[in-house]
């Protein structure tokens, strides 16, 4: 599967010249009396990328599949993904959409400069799921005007403008991420991604303490083996392997802190001995924890 890491030239983005900031930042706006653009074959077919997006759509009647889930007639919504998940779009009618859709990697940080850091701060990027939100108008209203400001500061001339982007655009994440801290707003197509999403929804919620299958599906009110089985039909993978890729998220970005010990970062993660830590780190990134914080 092919996996797109221009930014400035993904999807229709060259279609609205803006500052090159060095492939870490671009912004783009959808609106119906916009010029028609059919995008390119390759956009049609299943990809991947490797930077985040958010799409700020005040409506939308695109069919743009996600993973498992495809937008169709999104109102006030915010729709999130985080890199490598599954994306395609159909051929784009004309049509009445409004929007902005920003995409961006973490270099255009100072801070969190590393993309575990960002899903640490920011849990609406989920692994697994990619949440769509149905949010109120009023927080639609916060968002929006951020977005508008981040075109139009994207196109400017003037000095500090990639400060003021940065600055800009952690601000719209900082707001998203409080219109979304409640998920019952969700939008979910099918049962096994509803799951799924609140089965994340609940590791993210346990302050980096990490329980077994069964105390997650105790907490979510339903069986092991209904979640386990909704987990894998959503993502293919094992409810165990989900809450494993969170601990190795945790991991790295504890590790990512020189001031913590591998010794510090395997008893934050529960782990008694060190040596036990560096089997399971080892085990699941080919390299030791030492040689990831070296690298």
């Amino acid at each position: 599967m092919k996996i797109f890491r221009d930014i400035n030239s993904y999807f229709l983005n060259h279609t609205q010249p803006a500052n090159d900031y060095a492939n870490s930042f671009f912004i783009r706006k959808i609106a119906s009396d916009m010029k028609h653009v059919v995008p390119d074959d390759e956009f049609w077919e299943p990809h991947k990328r490797d930077f985040f997006e958010i799409a700020i759509l005040h409506t939308s009647n695109t069919n743009i599949q996600i993973g498992n889930q495809t937008m169709n007639e999104l109102k006030n919504s915010l729709a999130i993904v985080s890199p490598f998940q599954v994306i395609n779009y159909s051929v784009v009618p004309p049509n009445n959409d409004y929007g902005y859709i920003i995409y961006f990697n973490t270099s255009i940080f100072t801070n969190l400069n590393k993309s575990y850091e960002l899903q640490n701060e920011f849990s609406f990027f989920k692994i697994h799921t990619i949440p769509i939100y149905q949010i109120t108008e009023d927080d639609f209203k916060t968002i929006l005007p951020i977005a508008q400001e981040l075109y139009k500061e994207s196109r400017s001339t003037a000095l500090h403008n990639r400060e003021i982007v940065s600055s800009l655009l952690l601000i719209l994440l900082y707001k998203v991420k409080r219109a979304t801290q409640n998920n019952k707003d969700i939008i979910s197509t099918n049962r096994f991604d509803s799951i799924m999403s609140k089965f994340e929804q609940q590791i993210l919620k346990g302050n980096n303490k990490f329980f077994s299958v069964n105390e997650y599906a105790s907490q979510m009110n339903i069986s092991s083996i209904y979640l386990t089985e909704c987990v894998k039909k959503a993502t293919g993978k094992s409810a165990q392997k989900v809450i494993i890729d969170y601990k190795m998220l945790y991991a790295k970005t504890l590790l990512h802190q020189m001031d913590k010990t591998v010794a510090e970062v395997a008893y934050a993660l529960d782990f008694n001995e060190v040596a036990n830590f560096n089997q399971f780190f080892k085990r699941n990134t080919g390299m030791t924890a030492t040689q990831f914080r070296n690298r």
